[in-house]
């Protein structure tokens, strides 16, 4: 058997809930660490199955993880675990300790670590940031939920690297001393509230990102958002730092004249100008404000900084340009999966024909009714397709119901004048219709650029796998 670790030494036995990414690295971490350790997964045959029982561990699939509870030390839920799951309600019941799989491997192997979270802008926030660090000169590592898992990169790096993690409200939930030397807490929107059971307990999840903190360390929330200086009133140990699209922070990086300025050391530095951005949409300045803040914390050199920020494109299905046809531009932005997300894509351009709709998961799609002023018209799909036709016949908009996401874009086509943007920002996660977000842009710009080789909707659904 395998050493135990010192992070582990009481624990004899582990309870790993979920054979996904996340469940495997945690799997894999305490099989090495020396723990005996039980995997089970409801899914009568879970993917990962044979690369969990190539760890040596028990795996039991089919089942229900709250009835394996006894001589359990530790549970590890998968982040699709809810909060007030039978299993963890138990467990916490019971006196067992519950750790997510970051806080696992922030315990297992610690390093200097900058912690991304919010409702929205996390993968292109944590991109951003890996790229400011690496361009200073560190080993920069992006993990967490934008690929490789937590604990697995955290094993793999160098004891002097940086690890720059994305980390969702169901990680934080279940971390208690994980540690970021600086902390960003992006925005706050209703999201997940099915998983969490309300907005407060959502909140509450977040701000467990500053929990552990202590001198030294940076809590950095978003000045134009009142939620998260809130809860940074609220939560935060630490130093404290912010950033804005509009102003200019006391302690931090913003705009001012056109310019992204940082008042970082007390005097206004310039980092650049907002015309040397191909993207200067709000959402898009927050985030590049909130990687140059990480940055210039952490003492990299502001010349660095800004033509990493010139330089960075956002990754796939992030308000991402398809192509024109006819005058009209077809932009994906399948990752917009809540109402805040939505919103800001809405707000960029100045006529959308909007395509929406999936699961709503239990958020007020009403509150969209504010951000359509733009919308001339909207395609609508999914399980909430009817919620959303409802919300835009508040807002005086016509909404035509779509069967496919071919048929959407078609009908979108025809809605559309010369000089508008058919958008697509769901404002809802994607699993009612598609593999995920990804599968779901993807499946729009295969029918978007058939618009411009004059291939029928019927024509390009027949060719998907």
């Amino acid at each position: 058997m395998a050493e135990r670790h010192p992070a582990l030494r009481d624990v004899g036995r582990a309870l790993v809930i979920g054979t996904g990414r996340s469940g495997l690295a945690a799997t894999r971490a305490l099989v090495d660490a020396g723990v005996e350790v039980l995997v089970v997964d409801e899914a009568a045959e879970p993917a990962g199955a044979a690369d969990v029982r190539a760890t040596g561990a028990e795996l039991r699939a089919g089942e229900d993880p709250a009835d394996h509870l006894a001589g359990v030390d530790l549970v590890v839920p998968s982040p699709g675990v809810p909060e007030h799951a039978r299993v963890l309600v138990a467990a916490v019941d019971a006196g067992r300790r519950v750790w997510s799989e970051p806080e696992l491997g922030a315990r297992l192997h610690p390093r200097r670590l900058v912690a991304v979270t919010g409702t929205n802008g996390k993968t292109s926030v944590t991109e951003l940031t890996t790229a400011v660090l690496a361009a200073g000169g560190l080993d920069a590592v992006a993990c967490g939920n934008i690929g490789t898992p937590f604990t697995e990169a955290a094993a793999a790096s160098a004891p002097d690297a940086v690890l720059v993690a994305e980390l969702s409200s169901f990680q934080l939930r279940f971390c208690s001393e994980l540690r970021p030397e600086v902390g960003l807490l992006l925005n706050l929107a209703p999201d997940h509230l099915d998983w969490h059971g309300g907005f407060e307990a959502y909140g509450a999840a977040k701000a467990r990102l500053w929990q552990a903190q202590r001198a030294g360390d940076w809590a950095v929330h978003n000045d134009d958002d009142a939620t998260t200086v809130a809860l940074a009133d609220a939560s935060a140990p630490a130093g404290r730092a912010a950033f804005s699209a509009v102003a200019v922070p006391d302690h931090g990086v913003g705009v001012r004249d056109g310019m992204l300025v940082s008042s970082i050391g007390g005097s206004i530095e310039r980092l650049l100008s907002l015309d040397e951005l191909p993207l200067r949409a709000p959402h898009h300045v927050a985030n590049l404000a909130a990687a140059a803040t990480t940055g210039l914390l952490l003492d990299l050199p502001a010349g660095r900084i800004s033509e990493v920020l010139v330089d960075f494109r956002p990754g796939r299905h992030r308000v991402e340009h398809v192509v024109e046809v006819d005058g009209v531009a077809y932009v994906d932005d399948s990752k917009a999966t809540n109402t805040h997300a939505a919103a800001a894509a809405l707000a960029s351009f100045d006529r959308v024909v909007w395509i929406a709709g999936g699961i709503a998961k239990g958020v007020d799609l009403s509150v969209l009714a504010d951000a359509l002023e733009r919308v001339t018209a909207a395609v609508v799909i999914g399980e909430a397709a009817d919620e959303l036709a409802a919300v835009c016949a508040s807002a005086g908009v016509e909404a035509q119901h779509a069967g496919s996401m071919e048929d959407a874009v078609v009908a979108a086509a025809r809605l559309a004048h010369p000089g508008d943007t058919v958008l697509l920002a769901p404002a809802c996660s994607s699993f009612d219709m598609f593999r995920d977000y990804a599968d779901r842009g993807e499946r729009f710009a295969a029918a978007a650029r058939a618009l411009a080789s004059g291939r029928t909707s019927g024509e390009v659904a027949h060719d998907r796998p």
